[in-house]
């Protein structure tokens, strides 16, 4: 088993699901910011907003069902979220380039403005999908060692934690 593909799978999975679960515990705020973004992008799509907010909940969370190790939608999985993630990125970077930014609802609560932060984060998760999709469509699965695991699930719950708390850490560290 390639251990470094079992990270990259639990560390998305992990970022999706505390993200769906996230915006399932604060509707009006994931709401709110898919409101913005198509008032941005697409006035005319701006009052099925909340409709748009309930397929992105719903998307990240099959898509991190897809990641669920052992699966055999991993391909699907890591496709839908490089797909995810690079629609994050764009969305980060318009709203840091404009004078109102739209506010993050990334992981349900509205938090900061999107901006260069979240641009890397998005990025990272990005190339994170990129180099995921390229593994798993050429590794098998195969035997694995109870250690090599663990290690992958720990770097990933770290990661988990860093990337969902971000906003929290910025904020502790700049002030």
């Amino acid at each position: 088993m390639n251990y470094l593909l079992a990270a990259l799978q639990l560390s998305l999975l992990g970022t999706l699901l505390v993200s769906g679960i996230g915006k399932l515990r604060a509707p009006r705020d994931s709401r709110v910011m898919v409101e913005e973004v198509l008032a941005r992008t697409a006035p005319g799509l701006r009052r099925y907003a909340p409709i748009g907010a309930r397929a992105l909940i719903g998307a990240e969370l099959v898509t991190a069902v897809a990641l669920i190790p052992g699966f055999p939608f991993r391909v699907v999985g890591f496709a839908a979220a490089l797909l995810l993630f690079s629609v994050f990125t764009v969305v980060a970077v318009h709203s840091a380039r404009s004078r109102t930014a739209i506010v993050c609802a990334c992981f349900g609560r509205a938090a900061s403005p999107l901006g260069i932060r979240h641009v890397v984060r998005n990025a990272l998760l990005t190339a994170m999908a990129t180099g995921g999709l390229a593994l798993a469509s050429t590794t098998r699965s195969g035997t694995a060692e109870f250690a090599g695991l663990a290690l992958a699930a720990a770097f990933s719950l770290i990661f988990t934690l860093v990337i969902a708390f971000l906003d929290d850490i910025a904020s502790l560290v700049t002030e």
